[in-house]
């Protein structure tokens, strides 16, 4: 009985730990949002799993990883003038003094909503790993691109991304992806 009981714990904590591995690796460690639009730099951190798809909104559409070519024209080239705030992704573990744009896995850019135009996100392909990727100085070197709807904007505001009060007399209808 004493061998079960053991064994039983070993297959556990096996288990336990196994699992919470592939956990902490669905979603980035953190982001930060910086740039032009934002005064200081803030770092956006999950607080706990469930705001993981709430993250996504800021690094993965779908596995929609492709060509800029193949972007819709119009959503891309609309972008070539409007203002936006740099993303910096970090995956893996990072020393507080590592979280600089720089050392970031993945980049990306958020644009918001206008009147006329919903609001966009452009990220590089996702590498998930703790190293540092060069930060794309031209749209055309992003993999993907989407818009994000009322609701998503509203997950993404409960989440302190910053701007939303600047857009409060925008009109945030949902988009077609």
């Amino acid at each position: 009985m004493r061998h079960a009981l053991t064994w039983l714990l070993f297959v556990g904590g096996l288990l336990i730990g196994l699992t919470s591995t592939p956990v902490l690796a669905i979603s980035p460690s953190a982001v930060m949002v910086y740039g032009a639009k934002v005064a200081q730099p803030i770092l956006l951190r999950p607080a706990d799993p469930a705001d993981f798809p709430a993250f996504g909104l800021l690094w993965w559409h779908a596995g929609s990883y492709r060509n800029p070519t193949r972007i819709d024209p119009q959503l891309w080239s609309g972008l070539k003038n409007r203002p936006y705030m740099n993303l910096a992704i970090f995956w893996g573990r990072y020393d507080a003094d590592q979280l600089k744009p720089q050392n970031a896995s993945q980049h990306g850019r958020f644009y918001p909503a206008t009147a006329a135009e919903p609001a966009v996100v452009v990220v590089t392909a996702p590498d998930m790993q703790a190293k540092s990727n060069p930060i794309p100085s031209d749209l055309e070197t992003f993999a993907a691109a989407w818009t994000l709807s009322s609701q998503e904007l509203s997950t993404l505001k409960g989440l302190g991304f910053p701007g939303f009060q600047a857009l409060a007399h925008t009109q945030m209808e949902p988009t077609r992806r």
